[in-house]
């Protein structure tokens, strides 16, 4: 079948779209029919009906059955649809700069998740090991399927501690976040579907979604927890997403956390929309406070969330051993992790069992929680101290990520190139959206030791962005 040619299309879609935006069209109202269109416009059936699909996807025009297209209600929207040519070059874009972020040899990262080695439970997990292997030297040839009854009791304790109510039954053990991820998305959704994140959202979870053929729809930038219920519940009018993948407790990207209220009303969101939720938690075990953050989990009373949590930013990626709660998922779950998942090894199963069940992951959190907190504060009075007036820091609520807005007209990935230049790097806030909205900002961590290399290399970029700044003047 022949498509229609572009800038055709295109140009009706623009003047619809403009006739929609000025509100010609109010809300409910019908559209010119598909012959009326062709016939004032002097276009094909096929042109006509290509430009009305590209605003139904927008969520600016809705189709009912034999009646015809109808304008939808203005909502919050996610990024604007984007051409193909420009998605394109923003996703080139984000690959070039992932590649200048990543961790290399020679190379200081101020923006990377990975742990400082004399913080991680190394010598406490060593001692473990070793006492398994002569216990039960057999877990070295031993996997498992969806995690050991042991493991999944601990995790299902560790819940209770947070008001969740889900059983080790309801457990499925799996190789680290990612892998949970996968197994939801594949199970929840099919290629060409839409699943919804925040803005900005986890590089991961981004790439994860379009490696799977799935679509990215992305809330506005910025928003409060409460804010976020109500563009996904104004979201929901116009779109059919067939999951969304939300990080309440601690934000990995900005080190936001939501309060209680506004998870239950998200939980209550879901319920109502019989919408998925994805629940993603890698630092809520990193809070500052005195208590733990609930998770959205705890007040999902209809089992719309499939909570998927990670030990992978705790104990280090030698365990890095994630796991998925769902009563109403599990035995779906459980089979698609038989199908497409590799064995789990057994030793490390028993392992982190035996670290959870004897106190010692909940002392080495402590030690950490304690670490964390000091490294943060003084990265942000370094930033704070050395970066342009006008900059805005956020993330001082737990874990160790700290989320920097440079002043308007700045940008981040122009902040990059130089750093790079000059031995350490750092995460761009292009590589966590499929925009440009975040181009001014940037992600740091405190996941090493303060020291003066650290101290020098964060000077360094408050000095290039002043530069930046005052070139601009």
């Amino acid at each position: 079948m022949s498509s229609a040619p572009t800038s055709l299309y295109r140009a009706l879609a623009a003047e619809l779209r403009l006739a929609l935006q000025s509100g010609a069209f109010p809300a409910g109202s019908r559209l010119p029919s598909v012959r009326q269109l062709c016939a004032s416009h002097g276009l094909s059936l096929a042109t006509v009906t290509h430009a009305l699909h590209e605003l139904e996807d927008a969520g600016l025009i809705e189709a009912r059955a034999r009646r015809g297209y109808f304008a939808c209600a203005p909502v919050a929207r996610p990024a604007p649809v984007l051409s193909a040519a420009t998605a394109l070059a923003l996703d080139e874009r984000r690959q070039r700069l992932m590649s200048l972020a990543a961790s290399q040899a020679g190379v200081l990262s101020l923006g990377h998740l990975g742990l400082a080695p004399s913080w991680l439970p190394l010598a406490a997990l060593q001692r473990l090991l070793a006492r398994q292997l002569r216990r039960h030297p057999a877990l070295l040839a031993q996997g498992l399927v969806h995690g050991s009854l042991a493991l999944r009791e601990q995790l299902a304790l560790r819940a209770s501690r947070l008001a969740c109510d889900y059983s080790a039954e309801d457990i499925v053990v799996t190789q680290g976040e990612g892998e949970s991820l996968q197994l939801c998305l594949r199970l929840l959704s099919q290629p060409g579907d839409a699943v919804v994140v925040s803005g900005p959202t986890s590089l991961r979870t981004l790439e994860l979604i379009v490696s799977m053929g799935r679509r990215v729809l992305e809330l506005p930038p910025g928003l409060t927890g409460s804010q976020t219920v109500q563009a996904l519940d104004e979201l929901m009018q116009t779109q059919a997403p067939a999951a969304c993948i939300l990080e309440p407790v601690l934000d990995r990207v900005t080190g936001a956390s939501w309060a209680d209220a506004d998870k239950q009303a998200l939980a209550a969101l879901l319920a109502h929309h019989r919408l998925p939720l994805l629940e993603c938690d890698l630092l809520g075990d990193l809070h500052h406070g005195a208590y733990r953050p609930r998770p959205v989990k705890a007040f999902d009373r209809d089992d719309r969330v499939l909570y998927c949590g990670s030990f992978a930013c705790s104990t280090g990626p030698g365990f890095n051993v994630g796991f998925i709660a769902s009563h109403r998922h599990h035995l779906r779950l459980r089979a698609e992790r038989a199908v497409h998942g590799e064995l789990l090894p057994a030793l490390m199963d028993q392992v982190l069992a035996a670290f959870l069940a004897e106190g010692g992951f909940d002392a080495h959190l402590r030690r950490l929680r304690r670490r964390l907190k000091l490294e943060l504060q003084r990265l942000i009075q370094a930033v704070l101290h050395h970066f342009p007036v006008g900059s805005r820091v956020s993330g001082s609520e737990g874990g160790y990520v700290l989320w920097v807005e440079l002043p308007e007209g700045l940008d981040a990935c122009a902040l990059l190139e130089q750093a790079r230049a000059r031995g350490c790097n750092f995460l761009p806030g292009a590589v966590f959206s499929q925009g440009r909205q975040f181009d001014h900002c940037l992600r740091l961590t405190a996941s090493q030791p303060w020291d003066a290399e650290r101290e020098t290399a964060v000077r360094m970029l408050g000095q290039l962005a002043c530069a930046m700044q005052q070139d601009r003047a």
